[in-house]
């Protein structure tokens, strides 16, 4: 622990610099260490720099030396402005303006913003103006919610209403209402039904986020309801139907918009789930890039949750790569993990101690214990809320997997619940699993009946 503080600190704490640190999962240490590889690399002589220097910088005890601000700024690959480097009488020769805090957005800044989104969604034609342009991104965010209540016609009114000098509460509160409403359509939904409204929203969102200045005392809030937004389109993307290139922009826009949250839940879990995209291609170390900067945001204070998911995201991610023993040790870390105290966020919805159970399962069966494997699957499936068909159909692909050595009748009509499942609600995730299935029952009486529901369901010849 450093030094307590005996006085004000003379400066701002630099929350900018603290959380491009954290966001490559590095602690104070590691810091130093890149700096004076960056100077070394330049031919400059050996900086006397500590950790404690760093501590003082994010303090606001004092600011860097400029010989210091150059490489994080190489470091880091990001401008002196966006790390919090420069002074208020730098700020001031900017050649764009930089509002003070509680400023007017000029109009003139929004409209600029507006017209470039525009021109990449919509092409270079002027004819659309901004009040239709955001009115509809904001028809096809609301169009899933419409069985909804009468409330989200007032949220609607509220966001379409062009937006004032300023971050309007009851836009924030619309806009993060109707996030949290599209998470909730997210288990009961078709992804197809659900993938233009929520994408639709995280557009929108962008469009405030960049017109609005990062002085607002609204804009961190509405920054995570953005994020929210986006990383629901992410997941509906890469999960649900199978498309990575597309899940990558809003994985991203995810990234961006919690970075300007400085919320440490919610940084970990978009982290996490950028891990799964390269983890699943079996780029170990992209993976593990993404979840080092998660790991270092739980450290700043999580939930039991939270922390035990972190690790089952670790485990798979080892068994997809074939480190099994490294996998069953972050299911125990995380079964360790939720005897912790702490307080996890409401909309963290996505996994609870039956889900633990499923992770597990799957580590055991890509580990080569089928008994184990099929123990904690029926009891992943037991803990499961009964809408949960997407998470049921990949326990049971998994089940039939585990059972298939041992039994293989058991292990068919397992299968086919799954199968009956996936022919109404298609989930690429589970879909993936279906030839590991059919590899299992090779060999068996069942062998060529599987296979011919695999390729009905699929498509395929």
């Amino acid at each position: 622990m450093g030094p307590r503080r005996s006085s004000a600190p003379k400066h701002q704490p630099n929350h900018r610099l603290a959380w491009a640190r954290l966001q490559r999962g590095w602690g104070q240490r590691e810091l130093v260490e890149q700096i004076r590889r960056s100077m070394a690399s330049a031919g400059e002589p050996e900086p006397g720099l500590t950790e404690e220097a760093v501590r003082r910088w994010e303090a606001g005890d004092r600011k860097p030396e400029p010989r210091y601000k150059k490489h994080l700024v190489l470091v880091f690959g990001e401008s002196a402005e966006d790390l919090g480097l420069l002074s208020s009488e730098e700020l001031a020769i900017s050649p764009v303006p930089v509002p003070p805090a509680g400023a007017t957005v000029d109009a003139r800044m929004i409209e600029a913003v507006v017209r470039q989104v525009m021109a990449v969604l919509l092409g270079d034609d002027g004819r659309f103006g901004r009040d239709l342009f955001l009115k509809g991104l904001l028809g096809t965010s609301l169009s899933a919610l419409l069985p909804l209540d009468e409330g989200v016609a007032a949220a609607a009114e509220s966001l379409a209403r062009p937006q004032r000098t300023r971050l309007d509460e009851r836009s924030v509160d619309a806009y993060a209402a109707i996030t949290t409403s599209q998470q909730a359509l997210y288990w009961s939904t078709p992804p197809t039904a659900l993938l233009d409204a929520a994408t639709a929203h995280a557009r929108l969102g962008a469009v405030l986020l960049r017109g609005a200045f990062d002085t607002d005392p609204l804009f961190t809030r509405l920054a995570g309801a953005v994020a929210q937004s986006a990383l629901l389109a992410a997941r509906l993307c890469f999960f649900d139907l199978s498309r990575e290139k597309a899940s990558e922009q809003f994985f991203q826009l995810a990234q961006d918009a919690v970075s300007q949250s400085r919320d440490h839940h919610l940084s970990a879990v978009v982290l996490a789930h950028r891990a799964f995209v390269p983890g699943f291609a079996g780029r170990e170390q992209q993976a593990r890039n993404f979840l080092k900067a998660a790991h270092a945001h739980i450290r700043q204070g999580a939930g039991p949750l939270t922390r035990a998911w972190l690790h089952c995201v670790d485990a798979e991610i080892s068994a997809r790569v074939g480190r099994q023993d490294a996998s069953i040790g972050k299911i125990g870390a995380a079964e360790d993990a939720l005897s912790r105290e702490g307080t996890d966020p409401l909309w963290l919805d996505f996994f609870d101690a039956s889900r633990l159970s499923g992770f597990a399962g799957n580590a055991l069966l890509l580990a080569g214990d089928h008994a184990g494997a099929a123990t904690r699957l029926r009891e992943a499936l037991d803990g499961l809320a009964e809408d949960a068909t997407k998470q049921r159909t990949v326990l049971l692909l998994d089940l039939a997997a585990a059972q298939a050595p041992g039994d293989a009748d058991e292990a068919f009509g397992t299968a086919r619940q799954a199968c009956a499942l996936l022919e109404h609600d298609r989930y690429a995730a589970a879909v993936q699993r279906l030839p590991q299935v059919h590899t299992a029952l090779s060999g068996t009486p069942y062998a060529k009946q599987f296979g011919e529901e695999v390729r009905s369901l699929t498509g395929g010849a």
